[in-house]
């Protein structure tokens, strides 16, 4: 029986806030799934596989939990048998919906901890790995401070959305940054904890990680390159929009930079709370977006109170407190892409500016919660998804 290809969408989080589903605990994108069903008036698809929950998105994990059995978890989409991909038994979404939802879980942080050397160069190497973990997790609170005073927030898990909740099944999984090195106080069994202090401490965490360890970032862009190869090889996918969040940005960014045979199957990249412009000023990331330019198109939310997210359409120069005004044509924007003569060109981003405080749901950073912003992120999502298909 033949089978109507299906838009899907990736969504991906920053590694501290992708929480699994668990009995009595929601994963962190059912309820962005559940807001953007309602904008979509039926067109959205949930996991047909999913008995608990009828009405979450396909949840892929990058690994059995404990392992490093990275099939066991990339098999929900697909198989691969002879270059071909085999997708017998493994929907994406139930039939007469034409776009699908897959959000992915990072699982493999049990035993990673901060490599400190081996033998006659362990007390150097742990000095300069200690010096690069200070420095930026001290940019990172550079950027995150001024939420301490601006957003006078409790405390405690209590009315915080799952789309901002710092995961609480890899306890363990914290030594994966500098958390025993920054805060002493906070042992792994007590987690980032809820509210605004375990936000940033979890943003921190992600940001600290992915710059410090190029193991972990490398082991992540895979499941990422991996995840989308497979998404683009099935037969009932006729493209794919990628959803991304916080430090799910950065993640995403990189694979489709250098994904050239990737980036041209993806309809669109949405990023929201993204810290790029912050990778591009602190840590030097450069602006060259390769094949990120094949991308379809690039819709860019940001809210100026939120202390992580930017502007991206705005010149290098544009700093936070600068005016932000339409960018002249010819003129480049933070990121460019090199032209057949190797010359740069701008890169068209739609940056759309939101007021999560005023249109999201309270607890944590709530100007970093997009998800819950059903009155300015969620319809431009869902247009976004309907002109992708």
């Amino acid at each position: 029986m033949a089978v109507t290809p299906k838009l899907c969408m990736l969504t991906i989080h920053g590694i501290g806030f992708q929480q699994r589903p668990l009995p009595g605990i929601p994963g962190y994108a059912d309820v962005l799934h559940a807001n953007l069903g309602e904008a979509l008036d039926g067109k959205l698809g949930s996991d047909p596989k999913s008995h608990a929950e009828p009405h979450r998105p396909v949840y892929v994990m990058s690994a059995r939990p404990g392992t490093h059995d990275t099939e066991w978890g990339l098999s929900r989409l697909g198989t691969w048998r002879d270059g071909v991909l085999d997708v017998s038994g493994m929907p994406l979404a139930e039939a007469g919906k034409p776009i699908a939802h897959v959000a992915l879980i990072y699982t493999s942080l049990e035993d990673v901890g901060p490599l400190l050397g081996t033998g006659t160069g362990t007390v150097a190497e742990a000095g300069l790995l200690l010096g690069q973990y200070a420095s930026v997790a001290g940019a990172v609170r550079l950027v995150c401070g001024d939420a301490w005073a601006a957003l006078h927030e409790h405390s405690g898990q209590a009315g915080l959305s799952p789309s901002l909740r710092p995961r609480s099944d890899l306890a363990a999984a914290h030594r994966f940054s500098a958390r025993r090195f920054l805060h002493p106080g906070v042992t792994p069994a007590q987690g980032p904890g809820g509210g605004l202090l375990g936000t940033v401490m979890a943003l921190e965490d992600d940001v600290v990680a992915y710059v410090c360890r190029n193991d972990l970032r490398e082991s992540i862009r895979a499941f990422l390159r991996e995840a989308i190869r497979r998404l683009a090889a099935r037969p009932d996918v006729l493209g794919v929009l990628v959803n991304a969040h916080s430090q799910g940005t950065v993640a995403s960014f990189d694979v489709l930079q250098q994904g050239q045979d990737l980036a041209p199957r993806v309809r669109a990249l949405v990023t929201a709370g993204s810290p790029l412009r912050k990778y591009a000023d602190l840590f030097s990331w450069g602006s060259d977006v390769g094949a990120t330019a094949s991308v379809g198109r690039w819709l860019n939310f940001w809210d100026e109170k939120d202390p992580v997210a930017d502007p991206l359409d705005q010149p290098a120069t544009w700093h936070r407190g600068d005016s932000v005004v339409p960018r002249l044509p010819g003129r480049l924007g933070l990121f460019w892409a090199a032209g057949a003569d190797g010359s740069p060109g701008a890169v068209p981003i739609t940056d759309r500016k939101v007021d999560n405080l005023a249109h999201s749901s309270g607890g944590g950073l709530q100007a970093h919660n997009y998800w819950d912003n059903k009155t300015q992120f969620i319809p431009e999502l869902a247009a976004a998804l309907e002109q992708a298909l």
